[in-house]
């Protein structure tokens, strides 16, 4: 197969944490702009692992067909090549060369990965054998080289400078290079989930040593930080340790985290359903609270395909943001007007703004009605601009799409 130049697939999407610093998160039962106060539910339920069985193919028991998924074939040689141009590829010195604090041009990546799991599901639903074992030998193919693992490690970034420096969007931010492999990682063992049967013992030993050596650079050193700076994707990492408990079949570690994140949860989330951080930062403040609520609505259906009781003050602070989403569509001016006290140092002026619900959610409204029975109201520009997400396939922030769920 020969390797093609990737051309009008291409496109940029502004950052998301933007830097590795923490700061102390307000206290969330003073810090209100609705009348109605937060019911007293008392201390968050604790998950053990009796709570939950871990899904056959992680965020579903069951893979069905889909007809919001494109239909991407390994029958297309186009669909081969294009997932052969991300085998070994050098993520590191292309970022190097092309990002910024405000802009991450991480299609590079991410549109081989969402065409290699559409492509696995297209297969699966199918029954063609020949195209699972063309899947099956890009897992093996990626793992041998040790795709993305040249990229920055979460140790590293600690030498590297924060983003955002003097509050430049064109500075440098090293952590979006670490944040988008990590996350790229995450996508390749959920897909390989729904590949499990498909490989031999020498071929699952090569896999899983690729999958240890990502997991120990990209994973382990984050695992259970405290993250204060806002919920951003896969759940501030939270999905990524549930995939990799899924795989190694550790429920102690999916419980682990569970635990963690709601704990998480609880404190990013505010009452009043703004979002530390992400609803705060200056003109693209909307954009990215609908981007911090879809990753917590993915991260809950995630725990609710698991069988997990989702403790109650998730579901009644996520809802709260939903209708915060709702806020912003329909009175901007309200919406902005609720004030942190705290400097937000990846806030943006108007020249960056992004007025309407963040575009890659494509499936918010899905996951909003469903988890929380909260309707998206009308967004018109929402609404024209997910549609190139939506020929994507597979939302990156969470791992799955939602108009399959």
């Amino acid at each position: 197969m020969k390797k093609v130049i990737i051309l009008s697939l291409f496109f940029f999407t502004a950052c998301t944490s933007g830097d590795t610093t923490t700061t102390t998160v307000p206290d969330t039962t003073t810090t209100t702009v609705q009348e109605n106060s937060t019911p007293n539910f008392g201390p968050i339920n604790v998950i053990t692992a009796n709570d939950f069985e871990f899904p056959k193919f992680f965020y579903t028991t069951e893979i069905k067909e889909c007809t919001a998924l494109p239909p991407v074939s390994f029958d297309s040689d186009d669909s081969q090549n294009l997932v052969e141009s991300v085998i070994g590829f050098d993520w590191h010195k292309y970022h190097m060369e092309t990002g910024t604090s405000l802009v991450v041009d991480h299609s590079v990546i991410n549109l081989p990965m969402q065409t290699w799991m559409i492509a696995t599901h297209n297969a699966l639903i199918n029954g063609e054998d020949n195209n699972l074992a063309i899947a099956k030998d890009f897992a093996v193919q990626i793992a041998k080289v040790d795709t993305l693992h040249n990229s920055y490690g979460y140790e590293e970034l600690k030498d590297l400078g924060m983003c955002w420096e003097n509050n430049d969007p064109d500075s440098p931010c090293h952590y979006h290079e670490y944040e988008f492999a990590a996350n790229w990682f995450g996508m390749y063992l959920i897909n390989m989930h729904s590949l499990k049967d498909e490989f031999n013992q020498e071929e699952l030993k090569e896999v899983n040593r690729y999958i240890k050596k990502m997991y120990e650079k990209f994973l382990q050193p984050r695992m259970f930080e405290e993250q204060d700076k806002g919920f951003y994707g896969m759940a501030n990492q939270g999905i990524l340790a549930l995939v990799y408990a899924s795989w190694t079949d550790d429920k102690e570690l999916a419980t682990q985290e569970f635990n963690f994140r709601f704990q998480e949860m609880n404190r990013l989330f505010l009452d009043d359903g703004y979002i530390y951080n992400n609803s705060f930062r200056g003109t693209r403040g909307q954009w990215y609270h609908s981007y911090g609520v879809n990753i917590g609505l993915g991260y809950v259906h995630i725990a609710q395909a698991w069988n997990v009781p989702v403790p109650e003050q998730i579901l009644y602070k996520l809802k709260k943001s939903a209708e915060i989403v709702n806020l912003a569509i329909t009175d901007y001016d309200k919406f902005t007007s609720r004030e942190l006290t705290e400097y937000v140092r990846n806030a943006t002026s108007e020249e960056n703004a992004r007025k309407f619900t963040h575009q890659m959610a494509f499936g918010i409204d899905v996951l909003m009605k469903r988890i929380v029975d909260v309707d998206l109201v009308n967004d018109p520009t929402w609404m024209s601009k997910k549609q190139f997400h939506i020929k994507e396939g597979i939302d990156t922030n969470i791992g799955f799409n939602p108009l399959c769920i």
